[in-house]
């Protein structure tokens, strides 16, 4: 396994919008998947509120994508995707892959804590997280599904 983050560019554009989470997801194109808003809609975040995106490569294979930035309402760094496609998943990248964008975020933003919200049934991401030190803060964000917030100290 060598995973890597690469910028978002022209040549990977479409294969990032187009790498879904869920199989089922392959059919249509929607803004929020199973357990993740889409990489469009991901992509519209970043362009509008200055996160940075980014496509998930094990060596030359596109995996997954992911999202982070400085958000000025809550005044933290914050992990706002993480997706991984279908096919990679349940095949040990979560946690590889998480501490690729941990360290991203640290060199990036010279950050001392990371937050991240996540649906609060999607127990396999729960568990990723947790295994990587991010403890629940005890509070929720309420968007299209409760999400318990965490914040991972560095």
């Amino acid at each position: 396994m060598k995973i890597t983050l690469a910028d978002v560019t022209e040549e990977n554009f479409f294969d990032v919008i187009k790498l879904k989470s869920d199989e089922n997801q392959e059919k249509y194109f929607q803004i929020y998947e199973r357990w993740v808003g889409s990489n469009a809609y991901f992509l519209a975040v970043c362009q509008t509120f200055g996160f940075t995106p980014k496509a998930i490569y094990d060596g030359e294979t596109l995996i997954g994508f992911t999202s982070h930035g400085y958000q000025k309402e809550t005044d933290r760094y914050e992990l706002i995707s993480m997706m991984l496609g279908h096919q990679f998943q349940g095949k040990g990248y979560g946690t590889p892959v998480l501490k690729a964008i941990i360290e991203d975020m640290v060199s990036t933003y010279q950050c001392t804590e990371i937050y991240l919200s996540v649906i609060y049934n999607n127990e396999r991401a729960i568990r990723t997280y947790e295994k990587a030190g991010f403890k629940p803060t005890g509070e929720v964000e309420e968007g299209h599904h409760p999400e318990p917030i965490y914040c991972l100290k560095l």
